[in-house]
C-alpha cells in the first residue's frame, strides 16, 4: 500500500508548515544537523591538534626555553618514581572518567523499563527523519508509522485511535464468547445472548427473508408493491391509501417504536438550550438513507458513483423480496421523496443553534405540523413508561424553518393517492434499509457494489468484529464496567483529573493575553472554565447493578436463535431510555460507554467527559513523560474545554444556557478571527478537493485551542518537576516531543475513498491537516523553529 503521505501530497496543497513558522534558514539548518554537528567535531580535533603542533615548535625551537635532554639514562630509583606516577597518573583518569560518567548518568538518569523503552522505540519507529519538520510536520512525525502499519480486512483506514480501539474490540470479544463469566447481571446475561445471536449464522441463512417478511406485514401490513401470493404482500385496498382516510400516524408510530425516527423527524430528549435546568422533548431532523450531501449534489462525480449504486440496491433488494419488474419505477419515487426531505434539511456547515432554536408546546405543535397526531404518537411512544405528556410539555425544534417545509412537503404528497403510497413504500423501505445488516448474506453481498463505492474496498469484515460492534451500542455501560476493573489503571483516572485542573488553569490565565476580547467578557469566559464539570474514566455509581438493571428493564428476554427481533428489541429498549430522560432530568448522565475511545463536551450542562477509553498509551501512560501525555491526552483534555468557546460553544453561558452573553465588540472580533480560520483550513486542499474550513470551524477551533493550553500547562509543570522520565536514546528536548507525541496521536493510512469521505462529510479536518493547520498556527504558542532545533 502506497504510503498516504506521497500518495495525497498534490502540487494544489497552498500552506505548509513552512509558511507560518519557519524562514528557509531554519529548515536548512534543521536539516543539515547531523552533517553541522559531524563538521563542528572535526574541526575542533583539528584546531586542538594545532595547538599542539605550535606548542611543540615554541618548546624545542624557543630561545626563551632551555634544552633538556629527557632521554639521558636514569638510575633504577628514578625509574621506580617516574612508574609509580605514571601509575597515579593512570587511576587518577580513570577515576576522573568514572566520575565524570557517573554525573553524566545523574544528570541524564535515562529510564529503562519495559514501558520507556517501548515507548522510545515506537516514537522512532514511527518518524521519517528524511522529511524536514519545517515542510511537512505530520510526514516527518508518522510516515514511519504508515509504512510499518497495513489497513486490515474491512477497513478503509487504519489509524492510531483506530488501533486502540481494535484493543478494546478484542477485549469485549473476549469478554462475551466467556461462558464461564461470574457476572449474573441482566444486562451482561441478555449482551452474551445478543452476541451469540448475531454469531449464529447458521440459523440466520436458514431463517433467509422470513422475519423481514414477518415485520413488513406486521408493522404496516404488508407492502403494497408485493403481489398477491408474497407473505408480506399488502392489502389491495384503495380505501387505505384515500386521501382524506390514510392516517399517517398509524403508519409512523411503529416506525418510531422500533427505529426512532422517521424521514420527518428524529424524537430525541435533551436539556432545554434556553433553560438548561429543565428538559424537553427534541425534534430534529429525520432519517434518510443516505446523507443529506449526496441528495443534494447527486449530480457530481464525487456523489453520484455512490448515489447510482445506492439506486441499483435498492431495485435488486426490492426485487430479491419479490417487487415485480414493473413496480420498480414506484422505488425509484422512494429515492426521489428522500432527496425532496434531503433539500429541506439544513446543510451541517450553516447550522447555528441561535437561529434555528424554537420552543412550542405539544399543543401548538398541531397547527405547525397538522400532518400528524402529536397526541396520540407521544401517548403511543411513552405508554411503556406509564408517562403522559400534558398540553403544556414543551418541544424543542432545532431546525425550525427546514421542519415546517419538511411538514409542508408530507401536506403536499398526503393530497394524491400517488403522493400516499409513496409515502407508505419510503416508510417500508426506511425499515428494510435500517435492517440490512441483520439479514443473511445474499442481501449483503448484493450491498457490496453499494460498499465498495461509498468505502473504496469491498468489504468482508470477521463475524465476531460485526457482532461485537452490534452489541456495544445496546450493552455498551456493561461492557465498560468490566473494562473499568479489569483493564483501566486507576492512576490514569488520578492524573488526567490533575492534569484537567492544570489545563483549566493554563486556559484562564491564557485569557489575560486575548486582546480581541473585552474585559468583562474575559472574566465571563474565566467563570465559565471554573463552573465546567469534569467526569473522567467512568459514572461513580459504575458498579451499581440495581441501578444498571432500570435501563435492562425494558428489554424483553432474547434469544440465540433470532438474532434479527433481538436487534429489534434492543432497539426499541434503547428508545424508551432516551425517551426515560425525560423523566429522570440527569443532566451529568453518560451518554456514551465508558470503554470508547473518544471524547467530549455537553454545552448545555457546561461539562466534559473522559471515558477510560481514552486514557490509555499512547495517549496517556503514568510511565511516560510529561510532554508527551500532555501532547496526549493533555491536547484532547484541552480541545474539550475549547468547544466551550467555539462557534457554537460559546452562544452558552457558564451555566449551559444559550443567550447573548458576549458583548457586541468581542463577538464581532470572535467572528473575523473565526473566518481567518475558515479560509486557513479551507485553503488546503487534497485529492483535488478543498477542505471545508466553515463545516469544521468548530474542531478547528479545538484542537488549535486545546494544544495552546495543553503546551501552556506543560511549561508550567515542567519547571517544577522538570520531563520525566527521560526516555533512551532520543535526544528530543521536552518540547520537541510535546509536539511530535501530539502529531503522533494522528498517524493514518487510508484508502482514497476514505480521505475523500472525510474531507465531504466529517466534521474533524482531515488528519494530516488536524496536525499540519494547527502546528502552522502554533506560532503564536511560541516560535516552532526554536522548538525544533538540532535533536534530530
Amino acid at each position: 500500500m502506497t504510503d498516504r503521505h506521497h500518495q495525497y501530497n498534490n502540487n494544489n496543497e497552498k500552506h505548509s508548515v513552512i509558511d507560518g513558522n519557519c524562514t528557509k534558514d531554519d529548515c536548512i539548518a534543521f536539516s543539515n544537523i547531523k552533517e553541522n554537528r559531524t563538521s563542528n567535531t572535526s574541526i575542533f580535533i583539528d584546531n586542538e591538534h594545532n595547538k599542539t603542533s605550535q606548542n611543540s615548535f615554541h618548546l624545542w625551537n624557543s630561545h626563551k626555553y632551555k634544552h633538556v635532554d629527557i632521554w639521558r639514562p636514569r638510575n633504577k630509583w628514578e625509574f621506580c618514581f617516574i612508574f609509580a606516577v605514571i601509575i597515579i597518573v593512570i587511576l587518577l583518569i580513570i577515576f576522573i572518567s568514572l566520575w565524570g560518567a557517573q554525573l553524566i548518568v545523574n544528570q541524564y538518569n535515562p529510564c529503562l523499563e519495559p514501558t520507556c523503552i517501548k515507548v522510545a522505540a515506537e516514537i522512532l519507529s514511527n518518524m521519517d527523519t528524511s522529511v524536514s519538520p519545517c515542510d511537512d510536520f505530520f510526514a516527518y512525525s508518522c510516515n514511519g508509522w504508515i509504512k510499518h502499519n497495513y489497513i486490515p480486512q474491512g477497513h478503509n483506514s487504519w489509524s492510531v485511535m483506530r488501533k486502540l480501539s481494535k484493543y478494546d474490540e478484542h477485549f469485549t470479544k473476549e469478554l462475551l464468547e466467556n461462558r464461564s463469566h461470574t457476572d449474573t447481571s441482566r444486562g451482561f446475561t441478555l449482551a452474551q445472548i445478543y452476541y451469540n445471536s448475531c454469531m449464529n449464522e447458521s440459523v440466520i441463512e436458514s431463517r433467509r427473508l422470513t422475519p423481514l417478511y414477518d415485520y413488513i406485514k406486521k408493522i404496516f401490513n404488508g407492502w403494497l408493491l408485493l403481489p398477491i401470493g408474497n407473505p408480506a404482500a399488502g392489502e389491495q385496498n384503495a380505501n387505505l391509501f384515500r386521501p382524506g382516510t390514510f392516517d399517517l400516524t398509524d403508519m409512523y408510530l411503529p416506525l418510531l417504536k422500533y427505529l426512532g425516527a422517521t424521514p420527518l423527524c428524529r424524537i430525541l430528549v435533551g436539556q432545554d438550550q434556553m433553560n438548561s435546568s429543565r428538559f424537553v422533548i427534541d425534534l430534529t431532523e429525520g432519517y434518510l438513507s443516505l446523507q443529506r450531501e449526496y441528495y443534494v449534489n447527486d449530480s457530481y462525480p464525487a456523489y453520484s458513483k455512490k448515489t447510482e449504486a445506492f439506486r441499483r440496491f435498492m431495485r435488486n433488494y426490492s426485487l430479491l423480496l419479490g417487487v415485480p419488474n414493473s413496480s420498480l419505477h414506484e422505488v425509484d419515487k422512494i429515492y426521489e421523496f428522500e432527496k425532496q426531505i434531503a433539500l429541506r434539511t439544513e446543510d451541517r456547515s450553516e447550522r447555528d443553534p441561535e437561529k434555528n432554536y424554537e420552543l412550542v408546546t405539544l399543543q401548538n405543535l398541531s397547527s405547525i405540523c397538522p400532518v400528524l397526531n402529536w397526541t396520540k404518537l407521544f401517548d403511543y411512544i411513552y405508554a411503556p413508561l406509564n408517562f403522559k405528556l400534558s398540553q403544556d410539555q414543551v418541544i424543542a425544534l432545532h431546525d425550525r424553518t427546514f421542519f415546517r417545509e419538511r411538514c409542508a412537503l408530507y401536506e403536499e404528497y398526503l393530497k394524491t393517492e400517488d403522493g400516499i403510497r409513496t409515502l407508505h413504500n419510503t416508510a417500508v423501505w426506511n425499515f428494510m434499509w435500517r435492517t440490512v445488516p441483520r439479514m443473511p448474506k445474499e442481501v449483503n453481498e448484493m450491498l457490496e457494489e453499494y460498499r465498495e463505492a461509498e468505502l473504496g474496498l469491498k468489504v468482508d469484515p470477521d463475524r465476531w468484529q460485526i457482532c461485537v460492534n452490534e452489541v456495544q451500542v445496546p450493552f455498551g455501560m456493561v461492557i465498560g464496567r468490566h473494562f473499568v476493573h479489569e483493564r483501566f489503571n486507576q492512576k490514569s483516572k488520578e492524573a488526567a483529573t490533575e492534569m484537567i485542573t492544570e489545563i483549566k488553569t493554563a486556559f484562564k490565565e491564557n485569557f489575560a493575553s486575548v486582546e480581541w476580547m473585552q474585559e468583562a467578557d474575559k472574566l465571563k469566559a474565566i467563570e465559565k472554565v471554573d463552573s465546567m464539570k469534569a467526569s473522567v474514566g467512568y459514572p461513580q455509581n459504575i458498579d451499581n447493578i440495581t441501578e444498571e438493571n432500570k435501563t435492562f428493564s425494558y428489554f424483553v428476554d432474547l434469544n440465540e436463535s433470532t438474532y434479527f427481533e433481538n436487534a429489534l428489541y434492543c432497539s426499541e429498549a434503547l428508545f424508551l431510555d432516551i425517551l426515560r430522560e425525560l423523566i429522570i432530568q440527569d443532566p451529568d448522565r453518560w451518554s456514551l460507554p465508558v470503554h470508547i475511545v473518544n471524547a467530549f463536551y455537553k454545552e448545555n450542562s457546561n461539562h466534559i467527559f473522559f471515558p477510560a477509553g481514552i486514557l490509555q498509551s499512547p495517549l496517556y501512560h503514568h510511565e511516560q513523560p510529561l510532554s508527551l501525555n500532555f501532547g496526549g491526552i493533555g491536547m484532547v483534555v484541552g480541545h474539550e474545554i475549547t468547544h466551550a468557546f467555539d462557534q457554537h460553544g460559546a452562544k452558552f453561558d457558564a451555566k449551559g444556557n444559550m443567550r447573548d452573553w458576549w458583548s457586541a465588540e468581542t463577538l464581532s472580533a470572535f467572528e473575523k478571527n473565526s473566518q481567518c480560520m475558515v479560509d486557513q483550513y479551507s485553503n488546503y486542499s487534497i485529492l483535488n478537493t478543498s477542505l471545508n474550513g466553515k463545516m469544521t470551524l468548530g474542531e478547528n477551533i479545538a484542537d488549535n485551542g486545546g494544544l495552546k493550553a495543553a503546551y501552556k500547562a506543560f511549561k508550567k509543570l515542567e519547571a517544577k518537576y522538570s520531563d520525566k522520565p527521560i526516555l533512551p536514546g532520543l535526544k528530543f528536548t521536552a518540547d520537541q516531543l510535546f509536539f511530535i507525541g501530539f502529531a503522533q496521536l494522528w498517524c493514518i493510512k487510508s484508502l482514497p475513498q476514505s480521505v475523500l469521505n472525510t474531507v465531504l462529510f466529517d466534521v474533524h479536518t482531515v488528519e494530516q491537516y488536524r496536525v499540519i493547520g494547527t502546528i502552522t498556527n502554533s506560532k503564536n504558542l511560541l516560535k516552532f523553529s526554536t522548538v525544533l532545533q538540532d535533536h534530530q
